[in-house]
Formats: C-alpha cells, structure tokens, sequence
C-alpha cells in the first residue's frame, strides 16, 4: 500500500459516518506534481472527539488545535479538523482556533495557494484559490493578502525562500515585497523552527536560487550566524546541507560561533569540530594514513567534497586530504580494537599493572601498525614491543 492508500482508509470511513474528509497540503501539491509522497494530512468537518471515536489507534497531538494522529497498519496519518484562526499576537501561532464546517474556511487560513487545494478519495481536487495554475507556473504566491499571512506566522517567509530550493519554484513580486517589508518578524520565530527550514532547504535542488532570496529579501540578516556573513560570502559558498555551510563559513573564520546559536545537535557538533581538525592536522603536515585512521570515512569524503566545491585552501593541503581518503580503504586497520593485542595481554606478558604507559604503548603499537612498520599479528606486536624496551633500557 502506498501512503495515499493507508489515508483514502481513513477518508472512506469518516465518510461512511456522514462526514466530509480530503487529502489536503504538501501531499496533494506533491501528487500533481508527480513528486514523491511523504507525509498525508487529512482535513475534515469532524470533530477530534469523533475522529477519536471512529479510529481504533489514535494519538492525541494537537487535539486543542483539532489534530488527532490516526494509525492505519502503523502508518501514522495526521487527521484535523477544518478550523478558522484568529489574531497571531506572536507572530507563530494563532490565539485561539475555532473549528467550522466549511472546507474553503480552512482551506482560506493556509499559506500558500499550492498548499490549499484538497483532494478527495477519487483523486478529484477542491481548489478555489487555483493553486494547480501555480504550480504549473511554478509560482509561490500566498493565499490572500501576504503581508497577512505572514504576519500570521513569520516562518512562512523562510518556507517560501526553502520551497524555491525544493519546487525549483519562483517568488511572486507581491510575495517577495512582502518577505521584503516583513522580514524582520522573523526574529519571533524559534531557532528550532528556523534551523529544521533550512536544512530542507539545502538539500534541495535549487539552493543557489533560494541564497539570492535570502540575501535579496535582506532575511539572512534575521537569521542566527547567517546574520554575520556578508552577501557575498553566502551566495558565493557551495554546500549541499547546512552542517557544510557551517563548516566550509569556519574555514574561512574559524572564531565564528555556531553551535550554541543555531542549537544544533551533539552529533552535528561533533561533525563540524572533526572536519576543522581534520584541517588543522593536515596542516600540521600529519601522515596521510594517519590522518585516514584518526577521522571517519564520512568527515573525510565530505570535507575533500566541499574543498573541491570551494578552492579556498591550498592545493596541497587539499592533496593531503585527498591522500587520506585514499589510504582509508588501505588501512590494516580501522580503529584499535581490530588490533590483534589488548592491554590486558600487554600487561600479563609484560608483568606489569594499568597505568598510563599502557595508553602510550598502545597509541605507539596502532602508529607502527598503520604505517605498515609492523604486522597486526599477536607475536609480531609482542616481538616489537620486548625489543622496544630493550632499547629503552
């Protein structure tokens, strides 16, 4: 079953109860458009109690703002009931929703024409603000008035800019005007929000296009750590995720601060420090198969990835980099514990307790066995390691 059939389930029995229920949003546009479906949102005159009633699995998510997850086989379908909003004093939720039993209602509260068109089980479309006539002309235009709906919510105007990277869609006048003349109500906005819109946003096609509107609509000035580099600086930079951005921005200043701003996670964190060091070590003229054995295979390609994107470092740190890559895959081995030693052998065949020359002799046995000084073999490690402390003597 594809998403679409798990859904027309939950379509088809809200309907044999009397109710209206429509596909509706990202998955309809995505339908007409021949692109692949993710997530499919329901709309219907139901009411989340009801909802709750017909479906055996449901989930209570936003079920204040009439949202109700409805499990079909696991398949989690997201089920909301047709509302009208109110004022949006914050700028990035309505005061209060009210539900209604008119589609063109709740359709009228959305944010962009190619995002408010409903479709019903037999694929046939309710679109009364022809957003298929915008997406056969790749236009992102708003539904109404656009000062409104972003006044609504000021995230809408980083979703338009993400949707010219995505769609390979355009900005209309009247929608960039109003970016243009309400972008500073972005700064209402979470980082969290902020920050999950732009990584779609570079993982799209387009990402070129959407920079010049980041940059032209002057949002990147509202935007944490893009609000500290100069025009030039995003628009000349090629990267295929925001993570890249970051990293390519810091090897051209390293003292920028980053990770506590745009709130990223441990992992991403921990990415970024280890390309920067990854830099720094090569620098340091550190072996080429040391370096392949310190950083991962993903650090590596990536960052030779984004060196060859962006020349901004000398062609020779760049080939050292390139090299380790290379010996990645030649490597005897991959991380310590594929050594054919252990520090409890060491210290029985040596007669010796723990301590910190257990730590300096190991880092010295994984050197000689990856410059290929030295077999990865029990008694050839033992052979090195007794004539060592020979000479040491």
């Amino acid at each position: 079953m594809n998403r679409f059939d798990h859904a027309k389930t939950v379509l088809e029995t809200l309907e044999s109860y009397g109710f209206e229920a429509y596909f509706v949003g990202g998955s309809v546009r995505d339908y007409i458009m021949g692109r692949e479906i993710h997530d499919v949102d329901v709309t219907t005159n139901a009411r989340p109690e009801t909802i709750k009633d017909l479906f055996q699995k449901t989930i209570d998510v936003g079920i204040e703002h009439g949202t109700v997850i409805v499990l079909i086989d696991d398949e989690p379908i997201e089920v909301t009931t047709y509302r009208t909003e109110t004022t949006y004093t914050d700028y990035r939720r309505p005061d209060s929703v009210s539900f209604t039993t008119s589609l063109l209602e709740d359709l009228s509260r959305r944010d962009f024409t190619m995002n408010a068109i409903a479709m019903d089980k037999n694929m046939n479309i309710e679109d009364p603000f022809d957003g298929h006539i915008a997406i056969e002309e790749k236009r992102i235009e708003t539904v109404g008035i656009a000062d409104e709906r972003f006044n609504e919510d000021a995230l809408r105007m980083l979703r338009a800019v993400r949707f010219i990277s995505q769609l390979e869609f355009n900005l209309t006048t009247e929608t960039e005007d109003a970016i243009r003349k309400n972008v500073s109500l972005i700064k209402y906005v979470s980082i969290e929000r902020i920050v999950k819109e732009l990584k779609k946003l570079y993982e799209g096609k387009n990402v070129t296009e959407a920079k010049h509107a980041l940059v032209n609509t002057n949002m990147y000035r509202h935007i944490p750590f893009f609000k500290t580099l100069s025009r030039t600086e995003i628009i000349e930079t090629n990267a295929h995720s925001l993570i890249d951005e970051i990293v390519v921005q810091l090897i051209k200043d390293p003292s920028m601060s980053y990770a506590n701003i745009l709130k990223l996670s441990n992992n991403e964190t921990k990415y970024i420090k280890n390309s920067l060091r990854l830099l720094d070590d090569a620098r340091s003229n550190l072996e080429s198969k040391r370096l392949a054995f310190k950083y991962s295979e993903d650090v590596i390609g990536n960052t030779v990835s984004l060196l060859e994107l962006n020349p901004i470092l000398d062609e020779s740190l760049i080939k050292r980099i390139k090299d380790a890559k290379i010996e990645k895959q030649k490597l005897p081995i991959k991380n310590r514990s594929e050594l054919e030693i252990n520090g409890r052998i060491l210290m029985e065949k040596l007669n010796k307790k723990g301590g910190p020359w257990l730590q300096t002799l190991l880092t010295k046995i994984e050197g000689e066995v990856i410059m290929g000084r030295l077999k990865n073999t029990e008694k050839d490690i033992l052979e090195w390691v007794l004539n060592e402390q020979e000479n040491n003597l």
